[in-house]
Formats: C-alpha cells, sequence, structure tokens
C-alpha cells in the first residue's frame, strides 16, 4: 500500500511539475526564438565592424590586385617575419586577402618586383600610412541576401590629425571565408548624401 501510495504521489508530482514547466518552455522558445534573431543580426554586425577595423582597400583600390596586396599587409604587420621584419609570408596575405576580398592570388612573385625578393615572402613596403576606425551606423539586408553597410570613419593619416568621415561598404556571404563575408567595395563618400 505504501509503494502505491508513494508511486501515486510521485506520479501527482510529475503531473504538475510539469504542468508548470510548460509554459516556461513555450514561452522561453519563443523568446530564444526573438534572441536568436537579434543575434544573428549582431552577430553580422559584430563581422561586419571587424572587418571594416581591418581593411586598408577604399575605392577605386578594389581595381587594382597590386594595391589590394600592399594595403592588405598593413593589416598583418603583427605577422611580419621575426628573423626579417621587411616581409610578411605570402601565404598570411593570400589567405587574408581571399577571406576578406575573395580573391584568390596564385602567383606573387611579381608584386613589388622592384623591391628586395625572398622566396615565400612579400616585401612590405615602407611607408607611411593612413588608419581607419569605424563605427557601424546602419546595416541593411539587399534582396540579393548581401549588405549594405554605413559607417562614420576616423580616417587618420600618418602625420595628420584624424578626419570624420563616412563610409559605404557591401558584403556578400561567403561560408569559405573565415569572415563568413567577403567585402566588394568599401568607399569614402565625400558627400553624405551620397549614401
Amino acid at each position: 500500500m505504501k509503494k502505491i501510495l508513494s508511486l501515486s504521489l510521485c506520479v501527482i508530482m510529475f503531473v504538475v511539475c510539469a504542468s508548470l514547466i510548460a509554459p516556461m518552455v513555450n514561452k522561453g522558445t519563443k523568446v530564444s526564438a526573438i534572441a536568436a534573431e537579434d543575434t544573428s543580426a549582431n552577430v553580422n554586425e559584430a563581422r561586419f565592424l571587424n572587418m571594416l577595423n581591418h581593411n586598408y582597400v577604399y575605392n577605386s583600390d578594389f581595381d587594382n590586385a597590386d594595391t589590394i596586396i600592399n594595403n592588405a599587409s598593413l593589416a598583418l604587420l603583427d605577422l611580419r617575419d621575426s628573423a626579417n621584419e621587411d616581409y610578411i609570408a605570402d601565404t598570411f596575405v593570400k589567405g587574408f586577402v581571399k577571406d576578406m576580398y575573395g580573391i584568390e592570388i596564385a602567383d606573387m612573385s611579381g608584386i613589388n618586383a622592384d623591391y628586395p625578393q625572398l622566396d615565400g615572402f612579400l616585401y612590405v613596403i615602407p611607408r607611411g600610412y593612413t588608419s581607419y576606425t569605424h563605427t557601424i551606423v546602419s546595416v541593411e539586408e539587399n534582396a540579393d541576401g548581401s549588405y549594405t553597410v554605413v559607417s562614420d570613419v576616423m580616417v587618420k593619416e600618418h602625420d595628420a590629425a584624424g578626419k570624420p568621415q563616412k563610409a559605404v561598404s557591401l558584403f556578400v556571404k561567403n561560408s569559405d571565408s573565415a569572415f563568413g563575408y567577403n567585402m566588394i567595395y568599401c568607399n569614402i563618400v565625400a558627400n553624405s548624401t551620397d549614401i
């Protein structure tokens, strides 16, 4: 009799607990679906911001492979060869350019041909360079699944004070990229009405 009473009590407790938990699970499911959408948007925004703040290729720079490679090397200065800081391993540069811009470089032997060469490395041309710090203003998904991103960007030339500007960038999804996207262009706009 005690076993039947104990078993009955367990079943009743289980039913009561289940009825209390079920609404919480259903509510939690709805909340987490909304949170998943918000999280996805936040993840994309964080990815785009990361890419923008590692980008040194702007406007017409996208029209020339040598310029893309040399400007991309600025994002990789911390990966310079420890034995000779004038060089970065070409595998780092090729990987970055492919992940960031979707451009596959088969042969880099002709890049910076007028400068000292070291097999398997890119010579880093000594120069002052401009730094860019972005803050995202808006992210808009386009009909084709690409994203247009408008950002405020602080443009600081190597020998001058920073100057605030606007940038418009286009990103396309690429599951083969370490970033998850490729940057198709990033244009500094002179007139914000051009956005």
